[in-house]
């Protein structure tokens, strides 16, 4: 299957690493290992709570696997921070070797989590199907919500699904007065959306449902300029409106390993 989407070289998601990096650097050259030790540390336990509140946002599930790599890294740079000067013979206590156990055996674990696309952003994949079928046409792109369709849905059914919507990283979803936002979310655009509480999902992708089935879309710019081509807009919306229908019916159905299967069958790059 050729891809429609371009290919995302975007390095947001290296960039709290690389700060962490530098300034560990600074800091080390500046006051030496000790102080670079304590502050690495103390970034890393930063990084783990953002990354608790993603699961708090979420409740995804491996999102807690994260955060206990997260916390039991820091506490490792922490313990060994003061045993850290320059000329001296080195003797890490017994905490800190246990750490640097459960901190390994985290790593690998993450990693295979990471490669079995346990810990990614479904949005990529979302819109890629949305545009599977979907032929190129000369700039019809419009900056408007659009009326899809309706679906017959229960309130409940609906409140569930927008549950299973986060939990699984498809996105994220918002609860409105009369109806719910579901935004696909990207790998690597999940920081501005998760931490930033000025965040304004209306000017995103979306697709919402209201209580009475009511279906409407929203294709933002930049998503729709990062199809490779242009295609033809009201099909587009339309189809999104139908791949997340299409879950939700899944879901009801009790077949939502159907969902996961879809978007793995199209073996998009792990950390796109």
């Amino acid at each position: 299957m050729r891809r429609k989407q371009k290919s995302d070289r975007k390095i947001t998601g290296l960039l709290p690493g690389i700060f962490s990096v530098i300034i560990f650097v600074l800091t080390s050259i500046t006051w030496g290992p000790r102080i670079g030790f304590f502050v690495l540390g103390s970034i890393i336990l930063f990084y783990a709570l953002l990354i608790f509140y993603t699961y708090y946002r979420t409740r995804h599930t491996w999102t807690l696997i994260s955060t206990i790599y997260m916390f039991t890294y820091g506490s490792l740079l922490l313990s060994i921070a003061p045993h850290m000067i320059i000329g001296s013979k080195i003797n890490f206590p017994l905490e800190s070797k246990i750490l640097l156990v459960l901190t390994i055996l985290l790593f690998w674990w993450l990693l295979y989590l990471s490669f079995t696309r346990k810990l990614k952003w479904r949005g990529r994949e979302i819109l890629e199907l949305a545009a599977y079928n979907i032929e190129q046409t000369d700039g019809s792109f419009t900056p408007r919500p659009l009326p899809t369709g309706k679906v017959n849905i229960s309130k409940s059914d609906l409140n569930d699904f927008a549950r299973y919507f986060q939990k699984n990283l498809l996105g994220l979803a918002y609860w409105e007065d009369s109806r719910i936002v579901f935004m696909p979310l990207k790998y690597k655009n999940e920081y501005f959306a998760l931490f930033n509480p000025n965040y304004n999902y209306h000017e995103k992708t979306w697709i919402a449902i209201n209580y009475s089935g009511n279906v409407s879309v929203n294709i933002s710019k930049m998503d729709y300029l990062d199809y490779k081509e242009d295609l033809a807009f009201d099909e587009l919306c339309k189809s999104l409106s139908d791949v997340i229908v299409d879950f939700l019916e899944l879901y009801i159905d009790g077949r939502e390993v159907r969902i996961m299967d879809k978007m793995d069958e199209l073996r998009i790059n792990v950390f796109t």
